[in-house]
């Protein structure tokens, strides 16, 4: 059975359960999502994100629809669909982009190929739109799905496009999500411009806890958690963030992150002033190109950093920073103490025994206890370590 079977079947189940064609997101998972593994065998770590998937497949061959953030209903047979959207053929001016996309930036060389595609074969997937009240934008409807496509119509003088037109969002913070919920899982979007939304959200819904943000957007956690590094810098790096394949990029702002947080709790790295002072020093350290040369050497640094933290001895760390950035001197002079390296030497020896055991043994006899035991006292502290590494 394929994940979109399974999951067709449990959201009847569950709808029959409740007496309601309206159900949640979290309701699945609680009471169908044990069941939904088992049918379609699946070995992945992260079901609830394929789930999220397919119910947006679900929702574009209106199965369900979108009420709310969370919130779905299971649409009836006989009317699927017809009085959740429309469509139809409107004509190319009378629609303005949102204004609240989270995808910022087009790269030009696929709206050519999409334009080509276009050319050939037309639009294939309609756009959605919702009827615009308002005095701005100045057109009769606005985009919500289809920016690329509507783009590339207007470059190539179409008259009309096929969209699908429904009710407009009752405020910003729904707008922005009905955009998440609408388009994350078919294309990712710039980080940068993603995480300007997120501060959207986050300021609306008055929370920044990273579950809650994945819950609403479909965005994993991982990557809120990205976006929430970058958005701790200053404004003055917005412009810096904003730059398609910029010198500088998104991952030099999440490498530097934990070094920059932890000094500014320092007196002379304080925030923002301190941290400009530090970040500008990095970012001319990096672009001259011949003590960093690339961005993940800066985690050198954030090992010296944790390492003279945990031996209450930061002053030190302080002092070669300052080396680091005024003196000219190298990344060498972060090396950590022996004794880690040496630890760290056998961590990797370990890993690589243990790793060549697990992939030449048979799992069916690692039945005893203590193993089993030890396995996931394993798991646990590999989970752990990678999600504050990540």
């Amino acid at each position: 059975m394929t994940w979109q079977e399974s999951v067709a079947e449990a959201i009847k189940r569950l709808t029959t359960r409740r007496k309601s064609h309206v159900f949640t997101r979290e309701e699945l998972i609680s009471s169908e999502m044990e069941q939904i593994v088992r049918e379609v065998d699946s070995a992945g770590a992260t079901p609830e994100q394929t789930l999220s998937r397919v119910l947006q497949e679900l929702r574009n061959q209106e199965f369900i629809a979108f009420e709310s953030p969370g919130v779905y209903r299971l649409l009836p047979p006989d009317t699927e669909g017809k009085d959740q959207r429309t469509l139809q053929q409107i004509p190319v001016l009378d629609i303005s982009p949102n204004p609240h996309n989270p995808r910022l930036i087009f790269d030009q060389e696929e709206l050519e190929e999409l334009k080509g595609s276009i050319k050939k074969v037309g639009i294939l997937v309609p756009l959605t739109v919702y009827r615009n009240v308002k005095s701005f934008p100045d057109t009769p409807y606005v985009l919500l799905d289809g920016e690329r496509r509507w783009r590339c119509a207007k470059e190539l003088e179409l008259p009309t496009i096929p969209a699908n037109v429904i009710d407009e969002p009752k405020d910003v913070t729904q707008n922005i999500l009905f955009m998440f919920n609408i388009h994350h899982y078919r294309r990712d979007w710039e980080l940068f411009p993603t995480a300007l939304k997120l501060e959207k959200l986050m300021e609306s819904m008055e929370t920044d806890q990273e579950s809650v943000l994945s819950n609403f957007t479909g965005v994993s956690r991982s990557m809120i958690r990205r976006c929430k590094r970058l958005l701790w810098f200053p404004h003055k790096y917005r412009n810096i963030l904003m730059e398609r394949r910029g010198k500088i990029s998104t991952d030099f702002f999440i490498e530097v992150y934990p070094i920059a947080q932890r000094l500014s709790y320092e007196e002379e790295y304080s925030f923002p002033e301190g941290v400009i002072r530090l970040t500008d020093a990095l970012i001319e350290k990096f672009l001259a190109g011949n003590v960093v040369v690339d961005v993940k050497e800066f985690r050198e640094v954030k090992r010296a950093m944790v390492f003279y933290d945990e031996s209450d001895n930061f002053g030190e760390f302080k002092k070669k920073m300052e080396d680091f950035l005024n003196r000219g001197a190298g990344l060498n002079i972060f090396t950590i103490a022996l004794e880690d390296e040496r630890n760290l030497s056998a961590l990797m020896r370990h890993v690589g025994y243990v790793v060549s055991i697990l992939e030449n043994t048979n799992p069916a006899t690692l039945t005893d206890v203590l193993v089993i035991e030890q396995l996931n006292l394993l798991s646990g502290k590999l989970s752990k370590v990678l999600d504050e590494l990540d």
